[in-house]
């Protein structure tokens, strides 16, 4: 693993750049936040890419991982594989009818030149947060195996992650992989109840919040399209087959939505949360129908609070942040 970088300091000694993990199974829109995430150098540094399977299988995840951040055009994080699997299964839910057959919108971009690192991301993230205690922020954009094996492995993380940054669960909406099931939880249910039991700072960004705040127009397309950013323009293009799947499953839809990016856009500006809710949650594990459905009490004793749910953020605060990222003010 290459040396952890230490936060820039001014001359007070104060910390420039908050520091940053993206966990990821890197599909088209995954890679417009990473790709977001990498352009924030000014106030972050993405320390460390790790990518699990989700979307599609853990290689195409990789593969698409290394190149947002060579369309990034910055930095090289370094990448690191994950767990190939759920925790208590071999199915996976492949999302190519969303994000195309090369998870990059049908670019057919060259095979990146760099390779991920030989070291698993399980150790990764366990060697980094240990290294840099209360320094690293991990933003989780898929399924949570890798956290949730992470904090098994290594209870002590729950003290030493400075926050998780969580895109995952529904809070009273239908799911977007079964009626009940959010994509990223429902794909490992158990993963995502570990996370949730482990006592490790998380704030969820929930289906529901997504909704509507996450739209992208046509207008906006063109603008990322004639932006001198080739960041914003690789977004744009990377997500032509995510604006088809919108426009086929809302029968002519012209907008789309690209919830990773407002995770990570989230986590870099929190002042685009608008309201904030502590509850008490967990997942569904055992009853088959409601597989992977987010339970969230709000009006239970403060005591038993274990998750913090963004409910509600300022769309054009996130829009006028995003695209200033992207080179397309």
């Amino acid at each position: 693993m290459p040396p952890a970088r230490h936060a820039r300091r001014g001359l007070g000694g104060e910390a420039l750049s908050r520091r940053f993990i993206i966990d990821t199974d890197t599909g088209s829109d995954d890679a417009w936040a990473i790709v977001e995430a990498l352009c924030a150098e000014d106030i972050a540094r993405v320390e460390a890419i790790t990518t699990v399977c989700g979307n599609f299988p853990l290689d195409l995840c990789t593969k698409n991982a290394l190149l947002a951040e060579d369309a990034a055009g910055g930095y090289l994080p370094p990448v690191y594989r994950g767990v190939e699997h759920p925790l208590l299964s071999q199915k996976s839910f492949a999302a190519y009818h969303v994000h195309g057959e090369d998870g990059l919108g049908g670019l057919d971009l060259p095979a990146p030149a760099r390779k991920a690192e030989k070291k698993h991301a399980v150790p990764a993230i366990i060697d980094l947060v240990r290294e840099n205690p209360g320094e690293i922020e991990i933003i989780t954009i898929g399924p949570l195996t890798n956290i949730a094996v992470a904090l098994t492995l290594a209870p002590d993380l729950v003290r030493k992650i400075k926050k998780l940054w969580i895109l995952g669960g529904s809070a009273g909406i239908r799911g977007n992989l079964t009626e009940c099931a959010e994509y990223n939880v429902g794909s490992d249910p158990e993963a995502a109840e570990i996370v949730l039991q482990s006592g490790a700072p998380a704030v969820w960004i929930t289906l529901d919040t997504t909704r509507g705040s996450t739209e992208i127009t046509p207008d906006e397309v063109e603008r990322l399209l004639a932006s001198p950013s080739p960041a914003g323009r690789f977004c744009a293009l990377a997500t032509q087959r995510l604006r088809e799947f919108y426009n086929e499953i809302r029968g002519g839809s012209e907008t789309y939505g690209v919830v990773d990016s407002l995770a990570v856009t989230s986590a870099l500006y929190p002042e685009i949360m608008t309201k904030l809710v502590a509850a008490k949650c967990r997942i569904e594990l055992h009853d088959a129908e409601k597989r992977g459905y987010f339970h969230f009490d709000t009006a239970a004793p403060e005591a038993e609070h274990n998750a913090v749910l963004c409910t509600a953020v300022d769309t054009a605060l996130f829009k006028q942040r995003m695209y200033a990222l992207l080179g397309a003010k």
